[in-house]
């Protein structure tokens, strides 16, 4: 008997017995998938210049951190999508997705807007001053003028997904990152190295092609939502709230900055980092990238709890919320060992699969046996930020990520990396040591914040906000 052919039997004994776990691994598994192809792109990229050139490397990962905190905010302001659409499609109110949505497209076009202009003004002007190579430096701002368009498709695209996902079609959004991840490989390959007749390219070829596969997605999202799907979720654009985006953006704002926040902490390792020589930037990359694969599926744990909590909130009540968050934490601390066991092992190998430089990968596997140590409060504080954003609490995500990692990581990580008494040993790894640190009392406070929402929800539905009718 073929074992595979008996695991869609299991999986629906397991959901008739345990309908929670059911529910969380329907969506979990194609949004892990999806999001962990979403993030191949970036991979790649640093594998295909990992191999093509150093210096190249170290420019786009000093571009990476420069542009990434600007889209992770658009991308953060679309999570308010989540607790709005989750209610209504769950509610049968359709009429009010498309308002939502539309809203979406309104913020997307302002805010890919003022990405472009920053990519193509501020963030250059950055990249110069932080690298010292005028290679790098060079090669990083023509990365970013070449990335500046994708930000608004960036935004859109991210929008149909979280529609899909909060619909409960969690597999259209994963074909979606398949075909994406094919032709980023496909055109990175060309433009990189210059195969076909087409010029060798290196890093600006990597922006081009990461460019085209993010547009070419929101246009098969659309194309199949409008002609292929039988339930269109996105029937019309309503212009009026293309203008008047305030609910939307009430709920995003705080999601945004602290998605932002989140990453953007990375972003700024990498500026810390760059005092040390563009080799420990290379690092830092490897680092960024390794770290940011194990990150995918606990990203896909927040966003599914932001559904849960909300879609359980609007019709069982609190008991069903906890039940569920149990399940969620129990996942994710099984994922956590997994990511431990597999990085301490193996600190040594990893960074070789990212460049051929030994004092770069040496450099990277001493952080990965640092940054592998601090993956249990990350994922508290990622489910436990999911959770409230299903209460549609943001705000407090937000104050409590900035606090926690600008307020208290970078000062910490910075003294330990330079002006500690430990700052020659540690060197680099002190902003690593530091990131930890910021990432326990960040959990702590997200999961106090839950409690106290846990008992201000108690006996209760989640109430209907102000909305337009």
């Amino acid at each position: 008997m073929n074992p595979f052919s008996a695991m869609p039997t299991m999986f629906k004994r397991l959901s008739q017995r345990y309908p929670s776990l059911g529910e969380i691994l329907h969506l979990l598994f194609p949004m892990i998938l999806t999001m962990t192809l979403e993030l191949s792109i970036s991979l790649v990229d640093t594998i295909m210049l990992g191999h093509y050139n150093s210096l190249h490397l170290a420019a786009v990962g000093l571009a990476a951190s420069l542009w990434t905190p600007v889209g992770c905010f658009m991308i953060g302001v679309t999570f308010g999508l989540t607790p709005l659409i989750t209610r209504h499609l769950h509610g049968r109110q359709r009429l009010l997705v498309n308002i939502y949505m539309s809203q979406a497209f309104g913020l997307s076009i302002i805010l890919g807007v003022i990405g472009a202009l920053m990519s193509l003004t501020l963030l250059p002007m950055a990249a110069r001053w932080m690298a010292s190579e005028a290679e790098t430096q060079q090669v990083a701002a023509q990365y970013l003028y070449l990335f500046s368009p994708t930000f608004m498709a960036l935004a859109l695209m991210t929008s149909y997904k979280n529609l899909f996902e909060a619909a409960g079609k969690p597999r259209v959004p994963l074909l979606v990152a398949i075909l994406s991840l094919i032709l980023n490989i496909i055109f990175n390959s060309v433009l990189i190295y210059g195969k076909f007749g087409f010029p060798e390219l290196g890093a600006s070829g990597a922006a081009i092609a990461s460019a085209a596969s993010v547009w070419l997605s929101l246009g098969v999202f659309v194309l199949y939502d409008r002609k292929i799907n039988s339930d269109t979720l996105f029937s019309r654009i309503d212009w009026y709230y293309v203008r008047h985006f305030g609910i939307l953006f009430g709920v995003g704002m705080p999601a945004g900055f602290a998605f932002a926040f989140e990453i953007g902490l990375f972003s700024s390792l990498t500026w810390l980092i760059s005092s040390f020589g563009d080799l420990a930037l290379g690092a830092g990359q490897i680092v960024m990238s390794y770290s940011t694969i194990l990150f995918t599926p606990l990203m896909a744990m927040s966003a599914v709890t932001a559904i849960v909590v909300a879609k359980a909130m609007a019709t069982d009540g609190i008991e069903e919320v906890q039940r569920r968050i149990r399940i969620i934490v129990a996942l994710g601390a099984g994922y956590v060992v997994m990511c431990f066991t597999l990085t301490q092992t193996f600190n040594e190998q990893i960074p070789l699969l990212f460049s051929t430089n030994e004092v770069v990968a040496s450099m990277a596997a001493g952080i990965l046996l640092i940054s592998s140590s601090y993956q249990l409060p990350d994922m508290l504080q990622t489910v436990f930020t999911g959770a409230l954003r299903g209460f549609r609490d943001t705000r407090s995500s937000m104050i409590a990520m900035g606090v926690s990692l600008f307020g208290f990581s970078i000062p910490l990580g910075y003294w330990l990396a330079h002006l500690s008494p430990w700052a020659e040993t540690l060197h680099v790894r002190g902003l690593y040591v530091g990131l930890g640190i910021g990432l326990v009392l960040l959990a702590s406070i997200l999961i106090a914040r839950y409690r106290m929402t846990l008992i201000k929800y108690r006996h209760k539905k989640l109430p209907h906000p102000e909305e337009v009718a």
